[in-house]
């Protein structure tokens, strides 16, 4: 039996546990699993247990990993070098510790700081989620046909790479291996920023003297652009300052592109705004044709058929077994 200890218990935490505990034992490479649960708030880890999200609650991080085969570290970004730190000397030798954080090149400097090397990290981000917070919003198929980001450092063994890709496929996401450094600077543009610009806009909107007024208008377009504005501050917060590089160099590009629309704008320029206009629409509408969740590359190998093939991944090509 493999023994999976989950460090936190809110959304993903608790609709990881959820998914584990959901699937086939009996068809599934994992086989049986114990799902251990931990949380500092009560709450939330009755709740997770409420939920059939584990097996067990921990009253302590120690007793929580007691020997467990792999640790999954649900907290937010900042709180994770501490529980890193607490966590080190609690480990079982080899038991691999992975993560569900959205920043990966500063967690995975703690690790290497902080963790034993009897204990491998492979750095891990679901791309799912939803607006609401908490073990109540979690879902079963939260990761269904998600991709799912693995990050090894160079010297992980393959065992620990392979027990989180079997977790990964166990509730039913795909794993794509990245870069933990080249992940950061992707998920600033297409995930981070687009938190940063939905809380912009309400912020530039909200504090307006007309607010009152124009908020009676606002309707499903401004619903829309603004919803991830309504995400969890500590989480985001936390994501910002753990990432800090990359997003800066987005908002960099943004305010210039800001700029230059603000020139043709006011220079009456109607052929550069409509150009500018089409050329978004056009790459947006592509985006949208693309199947969801498609990693680059795996239209390809989907085509193989069974048996060994390549799987996409940012250090080229990595030998895989099953697709999923």
């Amino acid at each position: 039996m493999i023994r999976i200890a989950i460090i936190g218990m809110g959304l993903i935490g608790t609709a990881l546990g959820i998914s584990l505990r959901s699937a086939d034992s009996k068809k599934d490479p994992m086989g049986e699993i114990e799902v251990i649960g931990y949380d500092a708030n009560t709450d939330h880890l009755k709740e997770a247990r409420a939920r059939l999200a584990i097996d067990k609650m921990a009253p302590s991080l120690a007793e929580a990993v007691k020997g467990v085969h792999l640790v999954v570290l649900a907290v937010p970004a900042l709180a994770l070098r501490d529980v890193l730190a607490t966590l080190a000397p609690c480990l079982e030798p080899g038991a691999v510790v992975t993560d569900v954080t959205s920043t990966k090149g500063q967690v995975t400097a703690w690790a290497q700081e902080l963790l034993s090397a009897n204990n491998p990290f492979v750095g891990g981000h679901p791309m799912a989620g939803r607006e609401q917070s908490g073990p109540k919003a979690a879902v079963h198929d939260l990761f269904k046909g998600a991709v799912y980001c693995l990050c090894p450092n160079v010297n992980s063994p393959p065992e620990s790479i392979a027990l989180c890709e079997a977790m990964v496929e166990r509730v039913g996401a795909k794993t794509y291996f990245i870069d933990p450094y080249e992940h950061d600077a992707y998920v600033a543009g297409i995930s981070h920023m687009p938190f940063l610009l939905a809380s912009l806009l309400v912020h530039v909107t909200s504090q307006a003297s007309s607010w009152r007024e124009m908020s009676a208008l606002a309707a499903g377009g401004y619903r829309d652009t603004t919803r991830l504005a309504s995400g969890d501050v500590t989480m985001h917060r936390d994501i910002i300052m753990t990432n800090a590089e990359a997003i800066n160099r987005w908002i960099d590009v943004c305010i210039d592109e800001l700029q230059g629309l603000k020139s043709e704008i006011a220079g009456g320029n109607q052929a550069a705004v409509q150009e500018y206009l089409q050329r978004t629409k056009q790459a947006r509408d592509e985006w949208l044709k693309q199947k969801p969740g498609m990693r680059p590359g795996e239209a390809e190998y989907e085509d193989m058929g069974m048996g060994m093939v390549e799987r996409p991944s940012l250090f080229g090509r990595r030998a895989g077994g099953r697709s999923s």
